[in-house]
């Protein structure tokens, strides 16, 4: 069986020097952040690429990547499998935080297969944003700007996931809302916690006890008690579903769901 995927990001922390309300993620809500030791993500990785033959776009991402301690070895660990990842491997960082030289020459290095996302949530916040981008454009390391303020919103803003409450009471109408998400008909999968998940909102639904955790709406990678072809199994169970679960209780990535402005800041947390 053969398992040629589109993306996944693997998710390094969930600490972040931001506070955004609609975070995609949720990263401002945890009660627990922490960030992925390099020993666990070289386990995560080892397990992952056994049970996808092929990726075309794989993504480090957070929370905030560059406040984890660990992130430039992780990556060099990720770099590895890049026969295995077709187009890109990405990196997703807010722009407050300078590159790290050390990582600089990493994406140099391989520059023919990464792309660097830098979201910029304007002057007051994603303060490094300039410098940054002429140092990876100095290097000619492939880089997108998502714009997060002002004008020419990237997707047109954001959306509010945080209401959790069920909003389609029946399969079809879960499907049919699902097959109009970006996140469920583009096969965005996540790695959070050993775990691979159909997206952010679904890992997050599940660690709440919002949903159920049900196999065959995840793939336990680190799950030694299942062989590859058993993980390869449930994974194209996932991949084959019009709808999950938590699509239930989700108005979906749509290009019709109400945005919202990006980056709005909680206070006191």
């Amino acid at each position: 069986m053969k398992t040629d995927i589109k993306r996944t990001a693997l998710n390094i922390s969930t600490f972040c020097n931001l506070k955004c309300k609609n975070c995609l993620a949720f990263i401002p809500y945890y009660k627990d952040p922490s960030n992925l030791k390099y020993e666990e993500a070289c386990s995560i990785l080892d397990n992952y690429f056994k049970v996808v033959d092929s990726v075309e776009h794989f993504t480090v991402t957070g929370g905030e990547p560059l406040l984890n301690k660990d992130v430039c070895k992780i990556l060099k660990e990720v770099y590895k499998y890049k026969n295995q990842v077709f187009q890109s491997i990405d990196f997703v960082t807010n722009a407050t935080i300078e590159i790290p030289t050390e990582l600089l020459d990493l994406f140099e290095r391989n520059k023919e297969k990464t792309k660097i996302v830098l979201s910029n949530y304007g002057p007051q916040l994603s303060t490094k944003i300039d410098t940054i981008e002429c140092e990876i454009k100095e290097r000619g390391i492939p880089y997108r700007i998502s714009r997060f303020f002002g004008n020419n919103l990237y997707y047109d803003g954001w959306i509010d996931f945080t209401d959790h409450s069920l909003k389609w009471n029946n399969l079809k109408e879960r499907d049919d809302n699902a097959q109009k998400c970006i996140h469920r008909v583009g096969k965005y999968f996540v790695i959070d916690n050993g775990e691979l998940h159909c997206c952010s909102r679904s890992f997050w639904r599940i660690k709440q006890g919002i949903i159920p955790k049900i196999i065959g709406e995840y793939v336990p990678l680190m799950d030694e008690s299942l062989s590859i072809e058993e993980k390869r199994k449930i994974l194209m169970e996932m991949y084959d579903k019009k709808s999950s679960t938590s699509c239930a209780y989700c108005v979906g990535l749509c290009n019709d769901a109400k945005r919202v402005a990006p980056a709005q800041q909680l206070e006191n947390r």
